[in-house]
């Protein structure tokens, strides 16, 4: 069987690294989010498929980052969206 299959959308991926989903969501394929918490972090991230996309926020104690990435596929933002995530940790 593929691996491929067990790998949902975007937002139900990001959803599950977080420790805390407050919204998480889809827009008819335009975007996706999912904001939450990560430890005492707040963290928000959007997915646009269509201009393909990252975006993300960090706040917490001493610590505001917003940055844009790239990324070529969902596949891809989830993996950079896990990076962001085990960072914090």
């Amino acid at each position: 069987m593929n691996l491929l299959h067990f790998i949902q959308s975007f937002h139900i991926e990001v959803a599950k690294l977080l420790d805390k989903v407050e919204a998480a969501g889809e827009s008819r394929g335009l975007m996706e989010w999912v904001n939450g918490r990560v430890g005492a972090y707040e963290v928000y991230f959007l997915w646009f498929p269509k201009t393909k996309k990252l975006v993300y926020a960090i706040r917490g104690p001493g610590v505001y980052k917003e940055e844009e990435l790239d990324a070529a596929s969902s596949l891809d933002a989830i993996a950079q969206a896990e990076r962001i995530v085990a960072r914090l940790r």
